[in-house]
């Protein structure tokens, strides 16, 4: 894919890499004030903005992470689009955590045990499969396990914090978080 883009403009490449960034913010934004105002969930606009966050974590993933033989240049040039997209994906995340509380209350209390037990099985997996897939990357890289939390810096390791289990890991605790308050706005009988 980088090799495809090489050949495009500048101002192309701009807009790939940095369009659906814009995009997202404008549909968190929309959403949000959707959601203030009618206190309901607009699921066009849900859908639109999952797509756009799996689009930004396959675009840091892929693009925007160079393999270790290639120079890094100068630093991270992608450190604004990782802080913007870390927050856009949150964002979405407490919206998505809404519209599962908002699915839940007209459901039955075992649906949400059901969600829950689910989304602590899924958890579990990304957990255990990212930090398999940090130990690899060090190993790959050589970079000091201790020094873990620098690791952001590097234009190398971009990807170690935008991967598809770190996504996962964000829908499931959301699924978490939703299914616990569902749970707890019930009363038990």
């Amino acid at each position: 894919m980088e090799g495809l883009l090489s050949g495009l403009p500048d101002m192309l490449i701009f807009i790939i890499l940095y369009g659906p960034l814009a995009m997202g913010i404008f549909i968190m934004v929309k959403l949000t004030k959707w959601f203030v105002i009618k206190k309901e969930i607009n699921n066009r606009m849900l859908l639109i903005a999952l797509v756009i966050n799996v689009l930004n974590f396959y675009l840091i993933y892929d693009l925007m992470t160079p393999s270790p033989e290639v120079s890094s240049g100068n630093g991270n040039p992608f450190i604004p689009n990782i802080l913007i997209s870390f927050l856009l994906f949150i964002s979405f995340c407490v919206v998505f955590s809404k519209k599962i509380i908002e699915i839940l209350s007209k459901q039955k209390t075992w649906i949400s045990i059901l969600v829950i037990a689910i989304t602590l099985a899924i958890t579990w997996f990304s957990v255990v499969s990212q930090m398999d897939f940090v130990l690899t990357i060090k190993e790959a890289l050589y970079y000091p396990l201790d020094n873990w939390l620098t690791w952001w810096k590097s234009i190398h390791l971009n990807y170690l914090y935008f991967n598809p289990y770190t996504f996962l890991l964000g829908i499931c605790i959301s699924g978490l978080v939703a299914g616990i308050l569902g749970l707890s706005k019930r009363k038990i009988v």
